[in-house]
């Protein structure tokens, strides 16, 4: 399996959670046999498929659990397990923690008894802060419908203050050997944050850089350049004017006005950031941003 295939297959795998994540299900999705994926995607991950696509849903459900009013049945079912009893052992086993537990005790602190520190750990990051405050204006906050888009991305897994900067400028450069159309025009630079800091292990937090394309288009060999389709929806969008260093204090005034609106529910990730710049600069003084935090109207 080559990184062009496990790009596309992890893409797969993200955008079915609630769906069929079987062994022989991915392995037909990769096109090799299961005994041969098994070991390749554990070689290359250092986690089982099981393993993975297991975490990723428990995480899944854990957000929600904490931001939504939905019933635990509901999550459940949602996060791509069959029945309650059995979301329910294996959210335990994960957390320590029945589900209704979890969210009686709201692991992600509720926006006014938030701390700056853990503030700070619960939202996506490009470069490390400074000890003093950065400069930073926000606009207000207006809910608003993101197209579909096709994206080529560049996946990044780690901790979120170490996305390196040159992700976006290896972006462009492929797409200038493609010839695929942005040259004469801004590029539209976005980046992509799927799981939240305080419940996903910093190793194991994923975020793409990535480019609005066209269209889809075919990845092969060594490329680590991949193909995703963003579905759009409906987003709390704010922009943010200051240096790249002062995202986490965006995201955190975000956050607060967003779960302090009753009309909204807080769907957390995946947040968006798209980048008024032709090219990302990590100190650069001042940057609009435009952050997207997909929520959905109250019922």
């Amino acid at each position: 399996m080559d990184p062009a295939a496990l790009s596309r297959l992890l893409t797969h795998i993200q955008a079915n959670l609630d769906g069929d994540l079987s062994l022989q299900a991915l392995a037909a999705v990769a096109g090799c046999s299961p005994p041969y994926f098994s070991r390749r995607f554990a070689r290359l991950m250092a986690e089982s498929p099981k393993r993975y696509t297991s975490r990723l849903r428990l995480e899944r459900a854990a957000l929600q659990l904490v931001l939504l009013d939905d019933c635990i049945l509901d999550i459940s079912l949602d996060c791509g397990f069959a029945c309650h009893e059995t979301f329910c052992r294996a959210f335990r086993r994960r957390f320590g923690v029945a589900p209704h537990a979890f969210r009686r005790a709201g692991r992600l602190p509720a926006p006014a008894a938030r701390s700056a520190a853990a503030a700070e750990q619960e939202v996506p990051q490009r470069v490390a802060a400074s000890s003093a405050a950065p400069e930073m204006r926000l606009s207000s906050t207006v809910v608003r419908t993101l197209q579909p888009m096709s994206l080529a991305f560049i996946r990044h897994t780690g901790p979120y203050e170490r996305v390196p900067i040159g992700l976006w400028d290896t972006l462009i450069a492929w797409m200038r050997r493609r010839a695929i159309p942005g040259r004469a025009r801004p590029y539209v630079l976005l980046g992509i944050a799927h799981d939240a800091p305080g419940i996903t292990a910093p190793e194991k937090l994923r975020f793409d850089a990535a480019v609005r394309v066209p269209g889809e288009f075919r990845t092969g060999g060594r490329t680590v350049v991949g193909h995703q389709h963003f579905a759009g929806g409906l987003f709390a969008l704010t922009t943010s004017v200051g240096p790249f260093a002062s995202l986490p204090a965006a995201y955190m005034e975000i956050f607060r006005r967003v779960q302090s609106d009753k009309a909204l529910e807080c769907l957390g990730v995946p947040c968006l950031e798209f980048y008024r710049v032709n090219r990302i600069v990590a100190d650069l003084a001042v940057v609009s941003t435009e952050i997207a935090v997909p929520v959905r109207r109250r019922r």
